[in-house]
């Protein structure tokens, strides 16, 4: 399932102190549906060296490839993969893995079978360990509760119990789905919780059913709410490819040209409010903060 939170896992990992004691070079890449070895490498060494590498052969990608990470112990984060295919996991483990003993490669996937076939095909080709997968779980009632206090009500928990067993039964339709209660409490933020809330739940909430085959209605009902500027900057992002990292002055400029903001201060109110929202997801880049989708809301607009 989408949203439950595997890419933040991941990035925590990625921080971490102590595996960056542990790794001499560490990169991450953002794959998606489209897992074409080339471009993967094209995007690794982009991280490592903050410059794009367009154009390049596969050898010429390959050979700069070893120079940066030979001899040393590499992570190498690939997040959200859909490819099942063993051919492309064999191509690209035949390409990039050439680092020191004790290299990894963490990867995130929606799929048990990517999850099987990839560790497999990386096992194989570099005598490594395969690790089984870990699965990550829903938010339990008490979690999805603290984070709707964390996101909607400031952190100030209520006294009110009729509030509180309110937004336990708004989360019910978001199924412990982090992303799915980020963006609701985004828009439950600006209502009251004593008077507007009910009134959501019974309203708006009440067509849609529990289970993670509703969670994009959930989150579809979160973009309905935005105002009418915010829809024309986040509709605008759809001319973007799936996955491109987005560098938010850039964007903020591109939104002023389109008459859809006014001033650069204006245009960062709205991206900000669009992040909180849980919209944009800040993504792992070399030199600077960079923005891209969060994957499930890609095709609400």
């Amino acid at each position: 399932m989408g949203g439950l939170g595997k890419t933040t896992v991941a990035q925590l990992v990625f921080d971490d102190e102590a595996v960056k004691a542990c790794f001499g070079v560490r990169v991450w890449v953002y794959v998606s549906q489209s897992f074409d070895v080339k471009g993967i490498l094209e995007k690794m060494l982009q991280y490592m060296t903050g410059e794009s590498q367009a154009g390049l052969q596969l050898a010429v990608l390959q050979e700069k490839l070893r120079e940066k990470m030979r001899a040393k112990r590499f992570l190498v984060v690939m997040d959200d993969v859909w490819e099942k295919n063993a051919r492309g996991w064999e191509d690209l483990a035949k390409y990039s893995m050439v680092g020191a003993i004790g290299s990894k490669v963490l990867v995130t996937t929606r799929s048990s079978k990517v999850a099987e076939v990839g560790s497999e095909i990386m096992k194989s080709e570099t005598g490594g360990t395969m690790l089984m997968p870990y699965y990550l779980g829903g938010l339990s009632p008490d979690e999805s509760w603290d984070l709707l206090v964390r996101k909607a009500l400031h952190g100030e928990v209520q006294q009110s119990l009729d509030v509180e067993r309110t937004g336990r039964e708004i989360l019910k339709k978001c199924c412990g789905v982090p992303l799915a209660i980020s963006t609701i409490a985004g828009l439950l933020r600006s209502k009251d919780p004593k008077t507007d809330w009910p009134l959501f739940l019974d309203d708006e909430l009440s067509n849609i059913s529990e289970g993670e085959n509703h969670i994009m209605s959930t989150l579809r009902l979160s973009f309905n709410h935005l105002p009418t500027k915010l829809k024309h900057c986040f509709s605008y992002c759809k001319l973007f490819k799936k996955g491109d990292a987005l560098d938010v002055q850039r964007l903020v400029h591109l939104w002023m040209a389109q008459g859809h903001v006014e001033s650069e201060d204006e245009g960062l109110d709205c991206f900000k409010t669009l992040c909180w929202r849980s919209f944009f997801q800040e993504v792992k880049a070399k030199l600077e903060c960079q923005f891209t989708y969060n994957k499930q809301v890609k095709n609400l607009n």
